[in-house]
C-alpha cells in the first residue's frame, strides 16, 4: 500500500489543482477500460471535482451498458481541459481522436495503466504491469487518496477484474486480487451479475460469426489461427474467438486475423502460461500483456497472416527452448 501512497502523490497533487478534468480510455474498449473510466469518474467526484468529462471514441459496448454511469460517456469533446487522465491505454494512439483533440490544448496528462508494453507517454505515469487490471490500480489509489468505495464504484472496479482475468481463471488472479474482489463485493459489487453480463454473454450474431471464423482454423507448430476477410462482415464488440482457440491443448499460442475495409488487419493474440505474445504485438505497434495482446497491421490479409505467423512460430520456438 505504501507504494501507492508514493506513486499516487504527484497524481493527487495534479488532480487537486485541476478545474476541468477529462478521463479517457482506449478505442474498442473492454471491461477493464470502461470499468476504469467510470470508477475513476466516480472517485474524482467524491474528491470534490465537479467538472469531469468521461470519454471514449467508440462509446460503451452494449454488454457493458449495465454499469453505473455508462450513459454519461461521450464519444467526442470540443472543450479544453486542465488535466487529462488516460486509463488502461498502453500508448497515445490507442487513446483515439478524443485524446488527440484534448492534448492539443497541452493539458497535464496522467497515464494509469497495467500493460507491460505501456510507452510511458504521460507527464505522470502510474504503470503497474504486475497488477491484474487497471481497476486493481484504481482500487489501491482509492485507498491511498482516502476515497470510500460505494456500491456503484465497486461494481465498476470489480468488472475490470472479472473481465481481465476471465472471471479469475488467468495466472494473474493472485491471492491479493481475490482479496480485492472480496472487498469490492463487501462494498456492494455483484459478482454473479457482472459475470452473467460479461464473461458469460455474447450476441447470437457473434456466435454465428465464430462459425464463419472457425471454418478457417489451422494449427501449425504450436500456433492455432483463424482469419476472416472484410467480406465476412465481422461483428464488433463481443466476437473475439481467440480466447477459445488458446484452450486447444495442442497450442501454445493463438491468433485471429480480421481484415477491415480500410486495408488493415486486426490481430488478436493469446498465449498459454510460459509464453509471451506482448513483444510480438509491440513490434507491430500494438501492445498488451504476455498472455493477451493485439495490434492493427497495414497490408493485405495474406501478407499480414504470413508475417505474424512467422513471428509467432519463431517466438514460440525460442520461448520453448528457454
Amino acid at each position: 500500500m505504501a507504494v501507492y501512497e508514493t506513486i499516487g502523490q504527484r497524481a493527487w497533487e495534479s488532480i487537486a489543482k485541476a478545474d476541468r478534468v477529462l478521463v479517457v480510455t482506449h478505442i474498442a474498449p473492454d471491461g477493464d477500460a470502461i470499468g476504469s473510466l467510470l470508477a475513476l469518474g466516480q472517485m474524482l467526484r467524491q474528491l470534490g471535482k465537479t467538472d469531469v468529462t468521461l470519454s471514449c471514441d467508440d462509446g460503451v459496448p452494449d454488454k457493458l451498458a449495465f454499469l453505473p454511469g455508462a450513459t454519461a460517456v461521450v464519444t467526442s469533446v470540443s472543450d479544453s481541459f486542465d488535466l487529462v487522465i488516460v486509463v488502461d491505454c498502453s500508448d497515445e494512439g490507442r487513446g483515439g481522436r478524443v485524446f488527440r483533440a484534448a492534448v492539443g490544448g497541452r493539458p497535464l496528462v496522467i497515464n494509469i495503466d497495467h500493460h507491460i508494453t505501456n510507452t510511458g507517454f504521460g507527464d505522470v505515469n502510474i504503470v503497474q504491469p504486475d497488477t491484474a487490471a487497471t481497476t486493481e490500480i484504481l482500487f489501491l489509489l482509492a485507498a491511498a487518496w482516502g476515497v470510500t468505495l460505494d456500491k456503484d464504484t465497486a461494481q465498476c472496479l470489480l468488472t475490470g477484474l472479472v473481465t481481465d482475468t476471465l472471471c479469475f481463471r488467468t495466472a494473474n488472479a493472485t491471492a491479493g486480487v481475490m482479496s480485492i474482489a472480496t472487498d469490492l463485493m463487501q462494498a456492494g459489487a455483484d459478482l454473479s451479475y457482472i459475470t452473467s453480463r460479461t464473461v458469460n454473454r455474447r450476441s447470437y450474431d457473434a456466435i454465428c460469426y465464430w462459425g464463419t471464423l472457425l471454418q478457417s482454423i489451422d494449427l501449425d507448430d504450436g500456433v492455432v489461427s483463424v482469419c476472416a476477410s472484410a467480406n465476412d462482415h465481422p461483428v464488433n464488440g463481443d466476437a473475439s474467438v481467440v480466447s477459445l482457440l488458446i484452450t486447444a491443448k495442442e497450442a501454445d499460442m493463438a491468433v485471429s486475423f480480421v481484415e477491415t475495409e480500410n486495408g488493415q488487419v486486426e490481430v488478436s493474440l493469446r498465449a498459454k502460461p510460459g509464453f509471451d505474445v506482448a513483444q510480438i504485438a509491440y513490434k507491430l505497434r500494438g501492445g498488451g500483456h504476455s498472455a493477451a495482446a493485439g495490434c492493427t497491421v497495414d497490408g493485405s490479409l495474406d501478407e499480414v497472416v504470413d508475417q505474424v505467423l512467422a513471428m509467432m512460430k519463431k517466438a514460440r520456438r525460442g520461448q520453448s527452448r528457454a
